[in-house]
């Protein structure tokens, strides 16, 4: 057979358009054509008549007739899913008889229904049924179709029915009709009068039934896997820490898991049901939203996409968004899975702020310590200046002004080297309960801010820089007090954690302590909130911007870290980690000074800066010493061989510790201990964190100081040592 389109072929009239291809027949002469190409069809009459005669002269037309209608009412499942969608029967019926025309079922009609007697009426024109009995010159009856119009009340009324054809085109009406009510007979029983009636045909009929019966359990078991495997997703759905959404065309939640439903910020999935996920979207990120949904209905998915949630008391949890859109038209529905990212949010700024604190350290270091000399010559002279002047004068007054800033500066220089690179912690055993209650007291000494304390009693104690420890926890208390400038409370907690990974994910295995810090202030707005530890940040118009971003720098040089969660008008929670020191020795008391050493002797001092080499030789001879300046280690070593050979070897030495292109502090050190194991030295340095200030007698040294100094502080240093 050709199959190829004939030149000039037209359509007739009968014409359909079925999934994008075009259908095209001519009843009277048994063709159709698909987009033109020929094809051989079932439902002409005379194709299938001598087989379908065939199949009732074998079986005999009782058993024919239901079989077709066995097949008739299986077939009713499927067809259910296009009625159950519409909310009334007669609605879905049209529905399932627009899909039956073009199948060729023939014209189906819905001509009576009563709910209260559960009984419908059908009417089908042009059922290939009543066509092929008709071609054949019998009348069977429409079995299939009976079995489908019984299917579809059993269905609709939840109990059995069968249907009764009362009129039929083999006959030469001009339709087959179907009365259908409920009733006790059925396919398996009608089967089993025949076997009763037909010994003949029972062993045949009992093998048909025995199939039947086959099938419908392996039906049930088809179902009941399937039901399983849906408990399993549901299960599976609801476990994970993955939340899940069905999302409609329109952004409306059609179904969700509880996690979803947690990150929505409400507790029940019937709370955000048939609402738009825009309600809980932060109002910053609603547009951005609002285009995601419609690219993905677009593009059919999306990948990554980060929004942020919003819940009823302001709270934001970041959200990692991926989604698929199923089904088509408006049936579309978008699968969205969303993860809660807000300890990778967390860890991305810790690292950041890492990495920022890291690039500052190197600077931060250089210019503090070049800041130190320049301090120690400037407040130098200045204290010079004042001690030759006139108590009273203007002079003076000044002076003893210019003197009093000395400490604020100072402190500005040691925040700035809290970045710096390196640089040792002086630890000791501390006791967290009585550091937190006496730098707090003097932290909000004055103000109108209550405490309340809930420390765990057997609080375990820490090893730590107490000095810089304190600094921390300072910063803390000052920043809640600035955030409730009419007053409030700030409740402070401390516990023992034994694990820290399962607390937050940032910090290793334990044990740690944690401290929180809780105020009833303004809170932090989310924009603000991940910027509050970068160094020089700040939002308020006094202050450096370094109080927090010392408080982070000192928490992660003691192994620990800090965190926060703030909610704008509710008040803002800061939360110490500090690795917990189980095995603490007891705390050894230090040694009294000795203030009453007699200034007088020898003294080398070496220092790259030619101020601090003026100011300290003015300071130290005014005070009775003799005093050799020198201007590296190099130069320092020579001096020192000159006065052993002559015998009258230096009382004392004084090293700068960091000499930029020239022999330090720590090298020189080294060399005068060769050359006299007994010599007494004092280490200086600007690098208030090095490790050679923060313990001088490991590197040969008897002592240290940290630049800048007073006069008062240098002498007493080098009295000690003398």
């Amino acid at each position: 057979m050709d199959k190829r389109p004939q030149a000039g072929f037209s359509p007739g009239p009968d014409t359909i358009r079925v999934s994008g291809i075009n259908i095209e027949w001519q009843a009277e002469l048994g063709t159709c054509t698909f987009e033109k190409l020929p094809v051989a069809m079932m439902w002409v009459d005379t194709t299938l008549a001598g087989l379908i005669s065939g199949i009732q002269a074998m079986v005999g037309t009782e058993r024919y007739l239901l079989a077709l209608q066995s097949e008739g009412r299986k077939s009713v499942d499927a067809d259910w899913q296009v009625i159950s969608q519409f909310p009334d029967f007669r609605d879905g019926f049209k529905a399932i008889a627009n899909i039956a025309a073009v199948a060729g079922w023939g014209i189906w009609s819905l001509i009576s229904l009563d709910p209260d007697k559960k009984e419908c009426g059908f009417r089908i024109t042009n059922s290939w049924e009543g066509r092929y009995q008709k071609a054949l010159g019998v009348r069977w009856g429409s079995g299939m179709l009976a079995g489908k119009m019984a299917g579809y009340c059993t269905k609709l009324f939840g109990t059995n029915c069968w249907a009764d054809q009362v009129s039929f085109i083999a006959d030469g009406d001009g339709y087959d009709e179907f009365t259908v009510r409920p009733s006790l007979r059925s396919v398996e029983k009608e089967i089993e009068n025949l076997l009763a009636t037909d010994e003949a045909t029972r062993a045949d009929m009992a093998v048909a039934l025995k199939r039947l019966e086959n099938e419908i359990a392996e039906r049930r078991r088809a179902e009941e896997m399937v039901r399983q495997g849906e408990e399993r997703y549901r299960t599976v759905v609801e476990i994970t820490d993955t939340g899940y959404v069905v999302v409609g065309v329109h952004g409306q939640v059609l179904d969700a898991n509880q996690e979803y439903v947690r990150l929505t910020g409400h507790a029940r999935l019937e709370e955000i049901m048939g609402r738009s996920v825009l309600e809980w979207t932060a109002p910053s990120e609603t547009e951005k939203n609002r285009k995601a949904i419609e690219w993905c209905l677009k593009e059919g998915h999306i990948r990554g996409l980060e929004i942020d949630y919003v819940d009823a008391n302001g709270k934001m949890t970041p959200i990692e968004i991926n989604a698929a859109v199923m089904g088509a038209g408006d049936s579309r529905r978008i699968l969205t899975l969303c993860r809660d990212i807000t300890d990778r949010k967390k860890a991305a700024g810790i690292l950041q702020n890492m990495q920022r604190l890291e690039s500052l350290g190197v600077l931060a270091g250089g210019i503090a310590h070049d800041f130190n000399n320049l301090l120690s010559g400037i407040f130098g002279h200045i204290q010079l200046a004042q001690s030759h002047s006139e108590p009273g004068t203007v002079a003076e007054t000044h002076l003893s002004k210019a003197l009093s800033v000395f400490s604020r500066a100072r402190a500005l220089t040691q925040q700035l080297l809290t970045f710096s690179k390196g640089g040792a912690l002086v630890k000791k055993v501390v006791l967290l309960p009585e550091l937190l209650r006496q730098v707090t007291q003097f932290a909000l000494s004055g103000s109108n801010v209550t405490v309340y304390y809930h420390l765990q009693a057997d609080l375990w104690n820490v090893d730590a820089d107490e000095h810089q420890l304190s600094r921390a926890v300072e910063n803390i208390i000052i920043n809640a007090c600035q955030a409730m400038p009419l007053g409030g409370a700030i409740t402070i907690t401390a516990n023992n954690i034994e694990r820290g990974s399962a607390v937050l994910p940032v910090l290793s295995g334990g044990p740690y302590i944690g401290v929180s810090f809780r105020d009833q202030g303004v809170g932090i707005p989310g924009d603000i909130l991940p910027h509050i530890f970068d160094p020089f940040f700040t939002t308020k118009q006094q202050g450096s911007g370094l109080g927090l971003a010392t408080s982070y720098s000192i928490l992660r040089k003691h192994g620990g870290h800090i965190d926060v969660e703030s909610v704008p008008g509710k008040g803002t929670m800061f939360t110490l980690y500090l690795p917990a020191f189980l095995d603490a020795p007891p705390a050894q008391a230090s040694a009294p000074k000795d203030q009453n050493v007699k200034a007088g002797g020898t003294i080398l001092l070496m220092d790259d800066e030619e101020v601090i080499l003026d100011v300290g030789k003015s300071m130290l001879e005014g005070r009775g010493y003799k005093v050799t300046p020198v201007h590296d280690g190099r130069e320092a070593l020579e001096v020192y061989r000159q006065a052993l050979a002559v015998g009258e070897p230096f009382d004392l030495v004084v090293l700068d510790i960091t000499v930029p292109g020239g022999m330090g502090g720590k090298e020189t050190m080294e060399e005068l201990l060769k050359l006299n194991p007994y010599v007494i030295a004092v280490a200086s340095s600007g690098y208030s964190e090095d490790p050679i200030i923060a313990e001088p007698r490991k590197f040969g040294f008897k002592g240290s100081i940290v630049k800048p100094y007073l006069m008062g502080e240098l002498c007493e240093a080098i009295a000690r040592m003398m």
